[in-house]
């Protein structure tokens, strides 16, 4: 099975710091690594102010989303 994103991490101002990966914690650094590796189908790798995020693949369902994950 593909790794999900089930959770996230943010910082004071909203952003995900770190991403729950299949159960771990993972910092945002390492995921974008990971996802660069192909490493996370289904997901793909967005900037924001000049910062790498990840994205979930674009699709009909809200509740995948990325945001849309606890916060953990």
């Amino acid at each position: 099975m593909a790794p999900r994103i089930t959770g996230r991490r943010e910082s004071p101002t909203g952003g995900n710091t770190h991403y729950r990966i299949d159960g771990k914690i993972v910092p945002r650094a390492d995921a974008v690594s990971r996802c660069k590796d192909g490493k996370l189908p289904g997901y793909h790798i967005v900037k924001v102010e000049g910062k790498p995020y990840l994205r979930d693949n674009p699709d009909n369902r809200k509740k995948d989303n990325i945001d849309s994950q606890p916060k953990v």
